[in-house]
């Protein structure tokens, strides 16, 4: 049976380090993805500020872009907060309240990845809440800070074998009992948290 390719949509801070020479980015990953066997497909934006991040985010629940079932937001964050910019360049917290009251109900058989350091560090009920309201498959990312080369390895690797599954309750669990076999060392490190939708 051929496997459907599950596209990756990144939205991304557009400076990740506060000048505009720094050139960290995780297209590179995405671009190895593509370019690997697999060839996952994927649509990349840099985003600077709050008003650009709504818009993509429901660019994003469209019709037109069901074949990218991943939104993978590589951002700086907090517990239940991802970083955004203001117009004078400092940060800008964006809950993950604000987050979810877009995507309500809008997220069947689709992944929301965070990229972003600690932003899971919440109560699972929490977690569970976003599951049932955005009626996403799972909610994956990090309980800590994380180091940006372990974390770009394992968001690679993370990604990859979300194509080998459907996206479903069975499907995601598979995923994490794999990626827990193959980077169990790594995943201690990284603190990383896949919580799967009912």
């Amino acid at each position: 049976m051929k496997r459907v390719k599950k596209g990756i949509y990144c939205l991304e801070i557009g400076e990740w380090f506060g000048t505009m020479k720094n050139k960290n980015s995780v297209e590179p990953i995405l671009q190895l993805l593509h370019d690997s066997p697999l060839t996952v497909p994927f649509i990349h934006r840099d985003i600077a500020t709050d008003v650009e991040f709504r818009y993509y985010v429901r660019k994003w629940t469209q019709r037109g872009q069901k074949d990218y079932p991943i939104l993978y937001l590589a951002f700086h964050g907090y517990p239940g907060h991802i970083c955004l910019a203001k117009e004078n360049g400092h940060y800008l917290d964006f809950p993950t309240d604000d987050l979810f009251a877009l995507l309500h109900g809008k997220c069947h058989r689709r992944v929301i990845h965070f990229g972003a350091c600690s932003v899971l560090n919440m109560h699972g009920l929490k977690v569970n809440k976003y599951l049932r309201d955005s009626c996403a498959v799972a909610i994956s990312g990090y309980e800590n800070d994380v180091d940006w080369v372990k974390a770009s390895v394992f968001e690679m690797l993370y990604l990859a074998e979300l194509q080998g599954n459907q996206f479903t309750r069975p499907g995601i669990n598979a995923v994490r009992n794999r990626i827990t076999k193959i980077a169990s060392s790594l995943l201690k490190e990284v603190v990383f948290r896949i919580k799967v939708g009912q």
